[in-house]
């Protein structure tokens, strides 16, 4: 894993996520931000955090709550923590 230049932590409002600039993070959205070095953080509506990345050997890992990175396909997530993945991946396809 790299370290990013910069941190975007989105939130989620009204059911959407939103960068920290003010636009929905739509897939495009968050796509750039990809592209551009950058890590994201999502913050939950009841506080928590989700991170996502890919190790050196393409393995995809999830951060929760700022603990240590697990395996995304044996880590269980709450609907917002999914809802934020499904964002993620939309965004990978459109990179």
């Amino acid at each position: 894993m790299t370290e990013p230049l910069e941190v975007y932590a989105l939130v989620q409002r009204e059911g959407r996520w939103w960068l920290p600039y003010g636009p929905e993070a739509d897939a495009e959205a968050l796509a750039r931000v990809f592209n551009s070095d950058c890590s994201v953080v999502f913050l939950g509506p009841d506080g928590g955090s989700l991170a996502y990345d890919v190790t050196d050997e393409g393995e995809e890992v999830v951060r929760l709550d700022g603990g240590a990175w697990l395996p995304l396909t044996s880590t269980v997530l709450a609907p917002w923590q999914q809802q934020a993945i499904e964002l993620v991946m939309d965004a990978i396809d459109c990179m």
